[in-house]
């Protein structure tokens, strides 16, 4: 019963074009809707929006250190004495601190705003269009911040204020450079001394700001940030309403900025000079100390140059050394010559004489050798009591004694000379010994002096610098480029702003279509049928105003042009239905009440009884029948006379509409209970069958399936099944009806007809 040979159904996804076209035909609400939204923007660009321009500059930093040096500050910076910053952040946070802003703003006179009062909105005026000074004391308890005065000029010398305080309307007059004590604070307005004729000025407003929200407004406007990787260039920019008082804000900045670094770096310099003179006057001192100390030593060890006394010391050691030798040698000699004289006799000679320096023992030894050399010829021709003989033993004897008596003498004189020279010797070697000490401490004490000495001179250099740099004030910092404001302002960007409210203008009313149709609960287009159920489409029908009845007309009107077309499309559509199967009987059926089904059954016969065939019209909504009644027919006999009433002609119970011969309508017949056993009856199967071999097409209208199972009684006789489905009235959960009946095959050949649509929509 499913094998449907054509297909009207549509893809279960939507595409593009069925959403675009979803959505297309609201275009007037779309077109209306972007309309606004462009009018408001160009309300809002003219009469509310403040441009925004941007102002750039560049400085660069030559050293961004925190004291001020001419020469070479890394050797100064290692002795302590001053602390420095190389990072362009900490530059930039001293740029960007509220103390440097505020300085600008209280110095300029920057809290203090002026306008132009304007028909809509007021005009920021600033500098050569500003005539006058405003002087506020805002060290009183009453502080006008943030209240607008109106500065009237009245003549030459006197003006007028007018402000409303405390829901209170006050007007003064006053004179120029008058310090005025009001309720809402203390003023003074003073004229320009630039300003010839101040009555050519309009009229303007004034008000005071409270210098700590304006400081935060002007530093979140205010962006630093250095201007390449590598460099020292910092890049600024300053976002303003006014170009000029943009441009003079930065500068100003600028300004203050180079200005407090000057005496920054002033004051660090003196400083500087201050912890020198201290310095200078501390190594004084020390370097005096350190050569009073080198005199002590020196006159303490009785040296002039430790390099020259260390070889005298080293000459005098070495000569005494070696005349103790000498002495030696001579003492050596001595004894041999005492120890010959303690151990022989008279007879032996005593040799070594010519070694010894001593000239008297050596001539003793010589007379002693040749007094026993005349002996010893005596004795060989006297005998020992010979006189001669006995008077050289005495002799001899004497002299022996004599030589002894030398020889001690002169040995014991030189031992006392070579211990005196070996202690000489001594001396001198010990100090040869303390020479490495000394000099070391000599070293020592004079390297103290030259770092003492060599610090001084330089502390003198650099305190001639700090001298130089304070008697030349200049700064490290450098203007690049001065302030400039851009030729158009950032903000509000024209072109984004109006594509932007194209796009809400498309939003607003997109979303809100896109919301009712979320929220919807009733079927829309045929679209959505498509993707709540696989049950196919037949057709759909347009709205339709006047009689329900649209086919009989003679003449159409404009407004029903397109649902008889609709109407033909369907008939085409059952026409190449029918080309492979029987469907002659076509059950017209519907959720709930009020969706058409009897308006599509009524027009459905009339169209095909038009082109010739024979139809029959029953009115099987036995509980509420309303079928007759578009004709301005009568429900009292039909279909249940028949069933009830045996032996009653069919062709009694038919009734005809106007002069349409071959479309027969049958009424619902008399009111009985017990509806849906009714049509299970016999009879029904019997009229049907009767009527498919009289008629080419029958057309059953029959009560909503929605609520009651009457037209499932039907099914074995129904060839097709129309199942109306009205535009905006029927609920998206009755689509489930349908596809359950579809997918079951509880009625043959199921499809669905959209009721109610948009002519146009569906014209095209």
């Amino acid at each position: 019963m499913n094998d449907i040979n054509f297909d009207l159904k549509t893809s279960e996804n939507k595409n593009l074009g069925q959403v675009f076209k979803s959505y297309f035909k609201h275009w007037l609400l779309i077109t209306i809707s972007i309309i606004i939204c462009l009018a408001l923007v160009f309300l809002y660009l003219r009469y509310k929006a403040v441009n925004q321009y941007e102002i750039n500059s560049t400085i660069f930093l030559k050293n961004s250190s925190a004291g001020k040096n001419t020469g070479d500050i890394e050797g100064f910076r290692d002795f302590g004495l001053i602390k420095t910053s190389q990072s362009l952040e900490d530059e930039i946070g001293i740029i960007t601190s509220s103390g440097i802003m505020e300085e600008v703003i209280t110095d300029n006179f920057f809290n203090i705003k002026f306008y132009h009062k304007g028909s809509i909105k007021d005009v920021e005026i600033y500098g050569e269009d500003v005539p006058v000074q405003i002087l506020v004391d805002e060290n009183t308890d009453i502080v006008p911040y943030d209240l607008f005065i109106d500065l009237i000029f009245i003549d030459e010398t006197s003006y007028e204020l007018k402000t409303e305080f405390e829901k209170e309307k006050i007007t003064s007059t006053h004179a120029f450079g008058e310090t005025i004590k009001t309720k809402y604070g203390t003023i003074t307005v003073l004229k320009k001394p630039e300003v010839r004729n101040i009555t050519e000025f309009d009229p303007m407003i004034f008000v005071l700001a409270d210098k700590e929200k304006l400081v935060g407004e002007y530093l979140n406007n205010l962006s630093v940030y250095p201007d390449n990787d590598t460099g020292s260039l910092l890049r600024m920019t300053f976002v303003s309403s006014h170009k000029t008082k943009g441009e003079d804000i930065l500068s100003k900045l600028i300004d203050t900025y180079i200005k407090r670094t000057i005496k920054y770096e002033n004051e660090l310099a003196e400083n500087t000079i201050k912890i020198i003179d201290n310095r200078l006057k501390l190594l004084s001192g020390e370097i005096e100390n350190v050569e009073k100390s080198v005199v002590d030593f020196k006159t303490k060890n009785v040296v002039t140059d430790v390099a020259s006394n260390a070889d005298s010391y080293i000459k005098q050691a070495n000569d005494y050394k070696e005349k103790a030798s000498d002495y030696q040698s001579q003492i050596n000699i001595l004894s041999q010559i005492e120890q010959t004289l303690l151990n022989s006799t008279i007879e032996n000679s005593i040799g070594g004489g010519f070694s010894i320096n001593d000239r008297t023992l050596t001539d003793q030894i010589s007379t002693y050798n040749s007094t026993l050399v005349e002996r010893q010829n005596l004795s060989q021709s006297a005998v020992t009591s010979n006189p001669m003989i006995v008077k050289l033993d005495a002799n001899l004897s004497n002299l022996r004694q004599s030589i002894l008596r030398n020889v001690q003498s002169s040995k014991n004189g030189l031992s006392l000379a070579q211990r005196n020279l070996q202690d000489n010797a001594n001396r001198y070697d010990a100090q040869l010994a303390r020479v490495p000490g000394m000099e070391k401490q000599l070293l020592t004490i004079s390297r103290d002096k030259s770092t003492k000495e060599g610090l001084y001179l330089y502390l003198l250099q650099k305190r001639e610098e700090e001298v130089l740099s304070l008697a030349v004030p200049a700064s490290s910092t450098r203007v690049v480029n001065r302030p400039k404001a851009g030729i158009y302002p950032i903000s509000p960007n024209k072109k984004l702003t109006y594509l932007a409210g194209l796009l809400l203008g498309l939003f607003l009313p997109i979303s809100a279509i896109y919301f009712k149709n979320a929220f919807n609960t009733q079927i829309t287009s045929i679209e959505e049928i498509n993707n709540l159920t696989e049950t196919p489409v037949v057709g759909e029908i347009s709205k339709h105003s006047g009689s329900k009845l649209i086919v009989a007309k003679q003449e159409e009107r404009e407004e029903q042009s397109h649902t008889l077309e609709l109407f033909r499309l369907l008939r085409f559509n059952l026409e190449y239905l029918k080309h492979d199967q029987q469907n002659q009987t076509i059950l017209i059926t519907s959720s709930v009440k009020g969706e058409g089904k009897t308006f599509i059954a009524s027009n459905l016969a009339l169209s095909l009884a038009s082109i010739g065939e024979k139809v029959a019209l029953l009115s099987l909504d036995l509980r509420k029948p309303t079928l007759m009644s578009c004709f301005n027919l009568d429900e009292k006999i039909g279909v249940t006379d028949f069933i009830i009433k045996k032996g009653i002609d069919k062709d009694s119970l038919f009734q005809n509409y106007n002069e349409i011969k071959n479309l027969k309508l049958m009424g619902s017949g008399m009111v009985i209970g017990q509806i849906s056993t009714t049509l299970l009856h016999e009879r029904v199967g019997i009229l049907i069958n009767e009527l498919k071999s009289e008629f080419d097409r029958i057309i059953i209208d029959t009560a909503p399936i929605g609520l009651v199972s009457d037209a499932y009684a039907l099914n074995p006789f129904v060839d097709s099944t129309i199942y109306v489905v009205r535009k905006d009235f029927t609920k998206k959960e009755h689509i489930g009806i349908v596809d359950n009946i579809y997918k079951n095959s509880k009625l043959n050949n199921c499809m669905i007809l959209l009721n109610e649509t948009d002519p146009k929509e569906t014209y095209n």
